[in-house]
């Protein structure tokens, strides 16, 4: 039915009084629309908590990536300090061996 039907039309149509189908069509409307409310909640929960997780999950990633940048740099500087150790330990060796 478009909403253009008459009375006598929706009459002829349905054997069911109006009296029994009136009331079923407007609960399952409202069914529909409680359904259809609840559907959009959880949506709505579901779009924040992956928002929240992204954010988390983009957050952790730079701090592991500063990490990783650090331990590089840190490593760096052994190998530099080792580099400049290793000739001090020679003439150390050939100081006791003196």
């Amino acid at each position: 039915m478009d909403g253009a039907a008459t009375m006598t039309e929706i009459r002829q149509t349905f054997r069911t009084p109006l009296r029994i189908l009136v009331p079923k069509i407007l609960k399952s409307r409202d069914d529909w629309k409680a359904k259809s409310d609840r559907r959009k909640v959880k949506l709505k929960s579901a779009q924040i908590k992956i928002r929240d997780v992204t954010l988390s999950r983009e957050r952790w990633r730079q701090l592991a990536e500063s990490a990783q940048e650090q331990v590089r740099s840190l490593q760096e500087q052994l190998q530099q300090s080792r580099a400049e150790l290793a000739p001090m330990r020679l003439e150390l060796e050939e100081a006791k061996k003196k």
